[in-house]
This record gives structure tokens, C-alpha cells and sequence, in this order.
């Protein structure tokens, strides 16, 4: 069905002829197969919807470093470089026109004031339904028993990408992962980045575990950065806490357990993450008391798949305490001060009562 009919302007910093060129031929694309009209502004003309800049070049550094992120317009980095950046997309040269078209669409959307539909079911009774844990009514007191699923072994989690992801993180190894029908992810947890050619949608089915992991082999950093060219590259942190928080099926980290009380050590930045209101819940419990997760879930009635999803993402991104120690009350070191103040000149009076 074809998309809304659209207009979008696109302006552009520093662009090479080639690279004017891929656009122009993207644009074409978006026009034909996704309806959007597509005009882009002459040289000279920076105030675009969207803006395109080499970020290689001096004037283009300069506009990237000068842009205002509040300002509602969208901005695409190009770059040689396979850069990390969580706020822009980045895509690394040669461009492609297939990957470009992907990503204008992708900013288009950001543009468009839409309702989202959220990745996890909201409602408790919906949520229950779709879970992985044992589950069962208790009618006395109307409330839902959670029993977490057994933990699967590593072998078993293969399929998984965020147990693919996790691996290679620990293991600080590059790799190239196959989800078909999708294009493969390159990752570099060195640099802290994916390059892919996927559009954001098939990403997130990816993420999502709509699309399971056939195969990954090791890569060498030189494989990543050759493999890299013209590809979309996606900071590593972002896609390993997606493929965490709505893939991982309800199946912790192997080796970890439900009944072990744990605490954050400090907030997600969720504002570079893709998060559900229930994720700002489960951080507000969990940052403020030590809770095992089977109480978690219990006690909020909240789905088990959310709650070891979070867990397995704040882990990962090294945001726990697992059975942490209560630190013993210290007083502070203001009243230490006033103390020794109080017995100095208790001193001196004794002494001036003396002579």
C-alpha cells in the first residue's frame, strides 16, 4: 500500500559531487516507491528539514559541531571514519544509494508527528498472556504468580542475538552476524560500533527476535573497517540494549539467577535508548532498593520478558550491583569538623580558666 503523499526538503554541507549525485538518485527512489517527494535545496540554502553533511570537511565539522539538536530538523553525518555517535545517524563512505534512501525515509518518519504503538504490550493482562514464566491466578488475593523460567544453557541461546551480541562484547571480538533475510550486522565492540545496511524497521525486527541468528564468524578489526564502507554504523551500545531489553525471550544471562537480590548503580541514559514507560518504572524500583528479580516481578506484577529483558540490558551495559553490601551510614564530614571545633575550644576555655 503506498505510503502518504509528502513533501521534504533536504539540504546539505560539504557534499562531494559524488555524493550529490547518490542523493539525487535516492531521492528518485523515494519519490517512486515510497510516495515522498523530495526537494533539495541549493547549495547555499542550509534551513532543509534535513540536513546531509560531510562532517570530513571543515565546513561541514563546523555545521555539525554548530547544529542545534533541539531545532526539530534532522541531521546525517557522512564520514570515512566508522564514527560512534548515539545522537545522528552515520553513514560511512562511499554512500550507497539503497542505504541512503533507507535512512532519509527513516528521518523522515522521525519528522512526522505520529503515535507510536509500543513495543510491549502495557496492559498487565496482555503482557502475562505473551510471557515466557509460569503463571497462574491467585484468587484470594487477585493477583498474578510469576515463576521464572529455567535459565537455558549458552548453547541453547545461539539463536539469540543479544546472547550473540553479549558474547562478543566480553570476549572484545569483532563479528559478522546473519539474521535472514536480512543483511548481516558487522560488529566492532572495540570501537563500539554495528555496521549494516539494514533499515531501522528490519533492525528492529532483528532486535525485536523476529529474525533469529543463522550463523556469526570472527572478524578481524581490518575485516570491520574494510566491511564497514558504506554502511550505516550504529553505536554497539544502542543495538545490544535493544536485542536485551525486547529479545532476550525471558532467558537471563546464563549463570545468573532470579533469586539474587540486585540494584542499579545509576540510571540508563534513556535518552539515547529505545525504552517503554515501563522501563522508567522498573529503573525507579530498581535504583531504589535491592530486590531479587522474582520479587520484582511479583511484588509490581510486572511481565517477567520485560523484567529479565531489563535486566540482561542494564547488565550488559554495566549499570549493576548483584547482591550488593547496604553500605554502613557515615556521618557526615561537616559534623566531624564542628566536633573537633567544639573540643578545641573546650581546650582553650579550660586554659584561659586555668591562668
Amino acid at each position: 500500500m503506498p505510503e502518504e503523499e509528502a513533501n521534504l526538503t533536504i539540504s546539505y554541507v560539504d557534499l562531494g559531487v559524488t555524493d550529490q549525485a547518490v542523493l539525487k538518485v535516492a531521492t528518485g527512489l523515494l519519490a517512486k516507491h515510497n510516495n515522498l517527494q523530495v526537494n533539495i535545496l541549493n547549495k547555499e540554502n542550509i534551513d532543509g528539514q534535513v540536513v546531509i553533511v560531510d562532517v570530513d570537511n571543515p565546513d561541514g565539522r563546523a555545521f555539525y559541531n554548530q547544529f542545534n539538536a533541539r531545532s526539530g530538523r534532522g541531521l546525517l553525518l557522512l564520514s570515512n571514519n566508522a564514527l560512534s555517535e548515539h545522537r545522528y545517524p552515520v553513514l560511512c563512505k562511499p554512500v550507497r544509494v539503497q542505504t541512503l534512501r533507507d535512512v532519509i525515509y527513516d528521518l523522515y518518519n522521525d519528522l512526522k508527528i505520529v503515535t507510536k504503538t509500543p513495543a510491549h504490550p502495557t496492559n498487565q493482562t496482555q503482557a502475562v498472556s505473551t510471557s515466557t514464566a509460569s503463571v497462574t491466578k491467585n484468587v484470594e488475593n487477585n493477583t498474578i504468580v510469576i515463576v521464572a523460567p529455567p535459565v537455558q544453557d549458552a548453547k541453547a541461546l545461539e539463536n539469540n542475538l543479544f546472547f550473540v551480541l553479549l558474547k562478543a562484547q566480553t570476549e572484545q571480538q569483532c563479528m559478522q552476524v546473519f539474521c535472514p533475510p536480512h543483511s548481516p550486522l558487522f560488529l566492532d565492540p572495540k570501537k563500539g560500533i554495528v555496521a549494516t545496511s539494514v533499515s531501522r524497521e528490519n533492525l528492529r525486527k532483528m532486535t525485536h527476535g523476529e529474525a533469529v541468528v543463522t550463523s556469526s564468524t570472527k572478524l578481524s578489526e581490518t575485516d570491520v573497517e574494510i566491511l564497514a564502507k558504506g554502511q550505516l554504523i550504529i553505536p554497539f551500545t544502542s543495538v545490544l540494549w535493544s536485542a536485551a531489553v525486547y529479545g532476550s525471550q525471558g532467558q537471563l544471562i546464563p549463570t545468573h539467577k532470579s533469586d539474587v537480590p540486585v540494584r542499579l548503580k545509576a540510571w540508563p541514559n534513556l535518552s539515547r535508548l529505545d525504552f517503554q514507560p515501563i522501563h522508567m518504572t522498573l529503573t525507579t524500583i530498581m535504583t531504589s532498593q535491592s530486590l531479587s528479580l522474582q520479587d520484582i516481578a511479583q511484588r509490581f506484577q510486572i511481565d517477567w520478558d520485560t523484567v529479565a529483558g531489563f535486566y540482561n540490558a542494564c547488565f550488559a551495559t554495566g549499570l549493576l550491583l548483584i547482591n550488593p553490601v547496604q553500605p554502613a551510614p557515615t556521618m557526615p564530614s561537616v559534623s566531624k569538623e564542628v566536633a573537633t571545633k567544639s573540643s578545641l575550644f573546650s581546650k582553650i576555655a579550660k586554659r584561659l580558666k586555668l591562668s
